[in-house]
């Protein structure tokens, strides 16, 4: 086995670098044929694209992609069997991810050289533990797991030892908290417990409380989507005489900020993103139906714009923030929907119909390349779903991979160095790696 994998790393060494300093295109054929590699979970590590990668000698285990070479990590449960790791995140300096190996299931483990080091087994063997939620607040990681006798509950690790941090839904039952965001040094998240549903709570040096029982009784406000902004923290949450709206919490008081939908239906705010000195969500009213909103710390939500004028609504969707701009897909009942992009100045603008006609693009997972070009995944009828980048001005697919209306579908964006790298698939060889030279592009196709 050792022979075999010896010759694997040298082979990809080889085929990474080559003559070209600089790869273009199939990085690796990980899984020979139509079968796929599968990278994914990609992320930025030491310069490097880190990410999940399936090979036959390995199974799914860590590979890293400096622009040139490509290479495995660690291979968590050695052989062929699948660690399937993911949750990647840096604390104190390290990576930390989560993974599966005989005998723990799936734990916390931190990369230390070229080996993997489980942190704690705390689903005791051979029960996974499955962390998730990682957050990093005053230098300690926090996370959820279940330890299989008190359920899903709050941990920390700080660097030494991991431990309990409380038992919020007592007994077996889980609180499955979630949700964590900081504000004026305490740590805030949602948590369920028996008697109150799912409500907002506080960490603060080592206690945790309920800071608010919105919705009194057993199902809970059910907040999602905590969002700092300035000094207030901003939040959906539930209430049986307003419905799904928007509230506010400023570490004093919990404040509805609008009833959008008046009375107990929903606006139902999704996709929380602050830019520069504001919040932008989308919302449903019934005059406008879904529409993007904006609004400054403490004031009222103003819509920006219909841009699908009357009850339909436009239904902004995959918001990304991007400098002092949100891009997003949109529909404006015309063009279908296409991308679109919104500043303080400017308001909001569609920045090209890459599909012309109604059917619209549908763009999504971006990645922004510098202060200028953004990367994303786009579809047309002509060309199906593949990969696309715009300059606000300049919209261009890069390369028809996978021929024909089907697409590449293209996903887990992310760079390296001066290189654009994501996960797809051409028809031939399964869904694997590709990656282009961000300044050797030649485009496919420009609107």
């Amino acid at each position: 086995m050792n022979r075999i994998f010896n010759a694997l790393i040298l082979t990809l060494f080889i085929s990474a670098c080559g003559s070209d300093p600089s790869p273009s295109g199939l990085i690796l054929d990980a899984v020979p044929g139509v079968d796929a590699g599968n990278p994914n979970s990609m992320f930025m590590y030491d310069n490097n694209v880190i990410f999940q990668l399936n090979t036959p000698e390995t199974g799914s285990e860590i590979w890293s992609y400096d622009g040139k070479n490509l290479k495995i990590l660690v291979d968590v449960q050695p052989g062929q069997g699948h660690s399937v790791p993911t949750r990647f995140i840096v604390f104190k300096d390290q990576l930390y991810f989560t993974a599966v190996k005989e005998p723990y299931g799936r734990e916390l483990f931190v990369l230390d050289g070229a080996t993997a080091k489980v942190i704690k087994d705390i689903g005791e063997n051979p029960s996974s533990s499955n962390p998730n939620g990682l957050f990093v607040f005053n230098d300690i990681l926090f996370f959820s797991a279940n330890d299989n006798v008190l359920g899903y509950e709050l941990w920390q690790f700080d660097g030494k030892e991991v431990s309990l941090v409380s038992d919020i839904n007592d007994d077996s039952g889980s609180s499955n908290p979630g949700g964590f965001a900081e504000l004026n040094g305490k740590m805030y998240f949602y948590a369920e417990k028996a008697g109150f549903g799912t409500e907002l709570f506080r960490y603060d040096n080592g206690a945790v409380e309920m800071v608010s029982d919105l919705n009194p009784g057993p199902s809970g406000s059910r907040p999602q989507e905590i969002t700092r902004l300035g000094n207030t923290l901003y939040f959906y949450a539930y209430t049986p005489e307003l419905g799904t709206e928007l509230w506010s919490y400023d570490g004093v008081a919990l404040s509805n900020v609008a009833d959008l939908h008046p009375g107990g239906e929903s606006s139902a705010p999704r996709g929380l993103k602050v830019v520069g000195d504001r919040l932008l969500f989308a919302a449903n009213a019934p005059a406008s139906g879904v529409e993007l909103y904006s609004m400054l710390e403490g004031q009222s939500p103003e819509l920006v714009t219909e841009i699908w004028p009357g009850e339909r609504g436009s239904e902004p969707e995959q918001p990304f923030v991007y400098g002092n701009k949100l891009l997003f897909s949109a529909d404006d009942g015309t063009h279908g929907p296409e991308l679109w992009s919104w500043t303080a100045e400017a308001g909001a603008s569609m920045i090209s119909d890459i599909d012309e006609g109604s059917l619209g693009s549908y763009p999504n997972a971006f990645l922004a390349y510098d202060d200028t070009w953004v990367y994303f995944s786009a579809r047309t009828q002509q060309y199906g779903i593949e990969a696309w980048r715009t300059n606000g001005i300049v919209t261009e697919m890069l390369a028809d991979l996978w021929p024909g209306s089907d697409g590449s579908s293209p996903s887990d964006f992310n760079r390296v160095k001066n290189q654009v790298c994501f996960s797809a698939q051409d028809g031939t060889h399964g869904r694997e790696l590709f990656c282009y030279t961000h300044d050797e592009i030649t485009p496919a196709f420009s609107r």
